[in-house]
């Protein structure tokens, strides 16, 4: 009796032994089709484009001659030595936000200090932001008529390129928040003119 049972756990084993090499074999096979289905399909890859790449097809687009080449050259150089400085501050002044933040100080002292460091790091990008668009404004004196128009066209084909890839939410989607609380629970009025359910 007891080798009778052995020999049904043993069939048991068996078999189902077997249903898995059938099936192990069976993902093997369709992995390898996957595998030889993708190397039928041609993907394209393209290189990432470096700044060199960009500056040159930036300065074919806008036709410019060696000389305006050379002053913005110039003025991007001075932009960089005046806006250094002013990042590095706003870097340190972060870094010092997280250190408070990880201190022991009271927590209305703390708070007051990231708030003084906050204000000073806003007064500083605003230093920034100044930095950048003198920059600009001196770079764009230098164009003539024709070059400022090609730049207006590439700034919007910037623009739109940015919101395709950065497309908005609406308030709170995507969020957590159901979009069940935002619609209204008892179906609008059939001659409401008040303009609240739509």
């Amino acid at each position: 009796m007891i080798i009778n049972e052995r020999k049904d756990i043993m069939k048991a084993f068996i078999i189902i032994l077997s249903i898995l090499c059938i099936c192990g074999t069976n993902n093997i096979a369709e992995a390898n089709e996957v595998r030889e289905s993708d190397k039928n399909v041609s993907v394209m890859y393209r290189p990432p484009v470096t700044k060199e790449q960009k500056r040159k097809e930036f300065e074919q687009r806008l036709n410019l001659s060696e000389k305006q080449k050379e002053k913005i050259r110039t003025i991007h150089k001075k932009g960089l030595e005046e806006i250094k400085p002013v990042m590095m501050q706003i870097s340190v002044k972060r870094e010092e936000i997280e250190m408070l933040k990880k201190s022991r100080l009271a927590e209305k002292e703390q708070q007051a200090q990231i708030e003084k460091l906050q204000n000073e790091i806003n007064e500083l990008e605003k230093k920034a932001k100044k930095i950048r668009k003198e920059n600009s404004q001196d770079f764009e004196n230098i164009l003539n008529k024709e070059q400022r128009a090609e730049l207006e066209i590439m700034k919007a084909e910037g623009r739109a390129r940015y919101e395709k890839r950065h497309q908005p939410r609406p308030p709170f989607q995507g969020l957590g928040t159901p979009s069940l609380l935002f619609r209204p629970l008892i179906p609008p009025p059939h001659n409401d003119n008040s303009g609240l359910w739509k």
